[in-house]
Formats: structure tokens, sequence, C-alpha cells
């Protein structure tokens, strides 16, 4: 994923949902310019801590407690990434989300969305066909969405611009630009 995004100089990336960091690390990693805020609920951010800890990272990753739900994103972020959270939320809710994310980075920032993504009919790829079954029945209203969904969400939360990046395996990227 890395470097399929790719960093740019100064970066300052927002991980939303970021779970044990991963993500924010391995950016990092990539590029000692980067900075990242792991934004997660409160009693994941000691998970988060201790990867970040033992990678080294403590001064170039920080967490904050939220909810990415319904609390402020914050400001100045140049790369805010969406990891597998779009399918656990209802059409609704993606878009307040990428209303937010929108507001949150500065001029010519990016959103990246990795996630499962079906093809128009909902009937493709087989794994994400599947994995709509699995949130139907698991989350209150989330689903697997196709590239027509994200993007006519991402245009509604202000991105003129949205590409597609597929990657190998079962998900792929979608990016937005400001």
């Amino acid at each position: 994923m890395v470097r399929a995004v790719g960093t740019a100089a100064n970066e300052r990336l927002l991980d939303v949902g970021g779970g044990s960091a991963a993500y924010s690390i391995a950016f990092a990693q990539a590029d000692e310019r980067l900075r990242a805020t792991v934004l997660d609920l409160p009693t994941v951010l000691p998970i988060a801590e201790r990867h970040i800890n033992a990678a080294g990272l403590a001064g170039r990753i920080e967490t904050r407690p939220g909810d990415l739900r319904r609390d402020p994103l914050g400001k100045g972020f140049t790369l805010i990434l969406v990891s597998a959270i779009c399918h656990m939320l209802s059409p609704e809710e993606n878009v307040d989300l990428l209303r937010r994310c929108y507001e949150a980075l500065e001029p010519k920032g990016r959103v990246v969305i990795q996630d499962f993504i079906l093809e128009p009919d909902k009937t493709a790829p087989r794994q994400a066909a599947l994995f709509a079954l699995n949130m139907l029945v698991g989350t209150p209203a989330g689903s697997t969405y196709s590239y027509e969904e994200y993007t006519a969400w991402l245009r509604e939360a202000g991105f003129p611009g949205v590409r597609e990046i597929r990657l190998p395996g079962p998900s792929s990227l979608i990016i937005g630009v400001k």
C-alpha cells in the first residue's frame, strides 16, 4: 500500500480507526519525513502504542482517542488513511466520515480508502460479495460497496478527483484528492 500511495515532503498522516498502527508504522518506516496520528477508541490505543514503541517510532507517530463515527478528525493533514472501515458503516455514515476527512485535509491532500470494492453488479469479486453477507449479519448497517458508490460519496463530500488503484488480493484503494 505504501508504494501504491507514496508520500510527499512533510507528509502528515491521519490513520482513522488505525487499530494496531500497522499502516502508520509502515508509512513512517518508508519515509522518515512523515509524521502520523492514529485515531481510535481509547481501549484500542494501548495496543497501537505498544507497536509504535516496539518500532522505535514514538517520536513520529502519536495516538489520539476518538470515535470515527462522530468525533472531529482534526486539521492540517495531507494524507488520511481509512483502511477496512467503510464496510462497517452505512452509506450515510460513510458520507459523513468522508466530509470530516475533507475538512481535516490541507488543499491537495488525499484520502485513501482501502477496502473490498465490488463490481457494479455487486456479485464480484467473490470475497467482497461474501464479505457483504458478513457485514449484513454482523453490523447494524455495514456492507461492501462499489467503486461507483465510493465515487458518489467522495464527490458529495467535496472531493473533485477520485481514482482507484487495484491491489493484489481482495481489496483495492480509492483515492480522493481535495
